[in-house]
């Protein structure tokens, strides 16, 4: 894509997805003469308390400056001005250094889940694509970087874009579910370290992105928020490969619209889901392919769609089908908007929501349903929570963790926090103050002449 700046020089401007980062964007010019390249950093491999020191290096700077929500690693190129002709002269194309990359190199908390009895906390990081093992009392004394137990990452690990993560505290497994382009979920060892094979891989239809076990069935649940599917699917929790679902939520009468955290409910017998409120229904199967003869490429094989207020709705944990839920907490005094992940406290009857679109954390009553207010409110400036995207609470320790998709920290208050109150822990994944770039599989980019700026849609 050609793009003509204000000052009429003419700039080439090239996306490239780098198969080690979630996603990141290179610009590129020609490659001049004497043109000093970028140090080819695998940083996948890179220990995260090494990461701050590749920062400070000379040949390969990240600037961690500046204004925007970006980490920008910068070439020391120096390339001619474009208005000399001779500058031009050469062809482009080949291995070509860029001038200057958008990426973030540290990971990028999502999911988040604590199990007390092994003293354990699992986050997933959509960014470096992992899963991050810490000590359930580590934190950060002050900006460093909070090092973790262990870290599962790397290509045979089959982790993409991983969103949604369950622990099994007496199997001593940890499941992650990746989210967009890998549509599988992993299952791994407590003791799994680096680039390793899952113990089990299951493939699913796309769009998955919560997960719960329920370990006294012996089944796990996963919702798919593709908004023309719409779907919970359940399973065996041994279930691998090319396995069906035993029976899935799915319908107009379901009130699942971008259905997004869940809940398995053992005690109560219930199934609990957050939904961010886009709705549409294809009518081809959740199993029929794109290319089978029942589907014909159209609109007619979509059943209208709208925006719904976000909600949590409730569903007997057997449910299947077209199924109603059995409540539903909707409206605006819920205070919901983008309610992401959640997590239920099944001895004081509460649950807590990640509210992403106003960085929050939300707690309800677990019996109760409607346009109703949260029991308590964690938000505020000195909470340090930036775009929560799951939650977990630790009821054998009375805490509460939130995963931050904002910034490179997950944070631990108290259960029973509210208001603007600072946290009592912090996990860092990255030195304080590291800017967050935000991508989150960025298929394209824009270049707006306007206003000299480029749109990032993910």
């Amino acid at each position: 894509m050609r793009v003509r700046p204000k000052n009429r020089r003419r700039t080439l401007l090239r996306l490239v997805m780098a198969p080690v980062l979630a996603g990141s964007i290179l610009l590129s010019l020609h490659q001049w003469p004497g043109t000093t390249r970028l140090k080819d950093i695998d940083v996948g491999s890179v220990p995260l308390s090494l990461l701050s020191t590749l920062a400070a290096t000379t040949d390969d700077a990240i600037d961690g400056g500046g204004t925007g929500p970006a980490c920008a690693v910068q070439s020391p190129v120096t390339a001619p001005r474009l208005d000399q002709p001779a500058a031009l002269s050469g062809a482009l194309g080949g291995d070509v250094a860029p001038v200057r990359s958008v990426l973030d190199p540290y990971p990028v908390f999502n999911g988040v889940a604590v199990d007390p009895e092994n003293n354990i906390v699992l986050l997933s990081d959509t960014n470096r694509k992992s899963l991050l093992i810490y000590d359930r009392t580590v934190e950060s004394k002050g900006d460093e970087i909070t090092e973790p137990r262990r870290h599962i990452i790397g290509p045979a690990t089959l982790l993409g874009f991983v969103s949604g993560v369950a622990v099994d505290p007496g199997r001593r497994e940890v499941y992650a579910v990746n989210n967009d382009v890998e549509d599988n979920m992993s299952v791994f060892s407590y003791d799994a370290n680096g680039n390793l094979k899952p113990r089990r891989v299951l493939a699913y239809p796309h769009g998955a992105w919560g997960l719960s076990l329920s370990l006294s069935r012996d089944e796990l649940a996963m919702t798919l928020h593709d908004t023309a599917i719409n779907a919970v699917l359940v399973y065996r929790r041994e279930a691998k490969g090319v396995e069906a679902p035993l029976r899935y939520i799915r319908g107009a009468n379901t009130g699942l619209a971008d259905p997004h955290g869940i809940y398995l409910d053992d005690q109560n017998n219930e199934m609990v889901v957050a939904n961010w409120g886009s709705w549409s229904l294809l009518t081809r199967s959740v199993y029929s392919s794109w290319r089978s003869s029942n589907y014909v490429p159209g609109a007619e094989n979509i059943t209208g769609g709208r925006f719904e207020l976000p909600s949590i709705t409730f569903y007997p944990v057997t449910a299947q089908g077209d199924a109603k839920p059995l409540r539903t907490i909707r409206g605006p005094k819920t205070r919901l908007n983008w309610p992401t992940g959640i997590d239920i406290d099944t001895t004081n009857d509460e649950i807590a929501v990640a509210n992403n679109g106003d960085n929050s954390v939300l707690v309800f009553r677990r019996t109760e349903g409607g346009d109703v207010k949260p029991v308590r409110t964690i938000s505020g400036e000195r909470t340090g929570i930036d775009r929560p995207m799951s939650v977990a609470i630790d009821r054998k320790n009375n805490e509460l963790w939130v995963a931050n998709f904002g910034d490179h920290t997950a944070l631990v208050f108290d259960r029973t926090a509210t208001g603007n109150v600072g946290p009592k822990r912090i996990v860092r994944n990255a030195p304080a103050g590291t800017p967050c770039a935000g991508f989150g599989n960025p298929l394209t980019v824009a270049y707006d002449s306007k206003r000299d700026e480029i749109l990032v849609p993910n």
